[in-house]
């Protein structure tokens, strides 16, 4: 209490999965201590490291996105055959 935190207030904000990415790098861009941003278990949360890297190494939204396309197509095609609908 009546303490300055410098947060975001996102309640009013509609924070799709599109969103989230530009909001985590623009914090950790904010952060003042990088080494304290990511808590241990963000690599398990995102699938692996590499998100981590990217957002440490200054990738952009649209980078990180296009390093995830080879790998989201792959996907699409392989879940085809398990689609019961169009």
């Amino acid at each position: 209490e009546n303490k300055v935190c410098y947060g975001l207030n996102l309640q009013h904000v509609d924070v799709g999965p599109q969103l989230l990415l530009k909001y985590l790098i623009d914090l950790y861009q904010a952060y003042p201590d990088k080494e304290k941003f990511f808590n241990n278990y963000f690599n398990t949360l995102a699938g692996n490291a590499m998100l981590k890297q990217q957002i440490k190494d200054g990738l952009s939204e649209e980078q990180i996105r296009e390093s995830w396309k080879k790998d989201l197509d792959i996907y699409k095609a392989k879940r085809l055959k398990y689609l019961l609908y169009p």
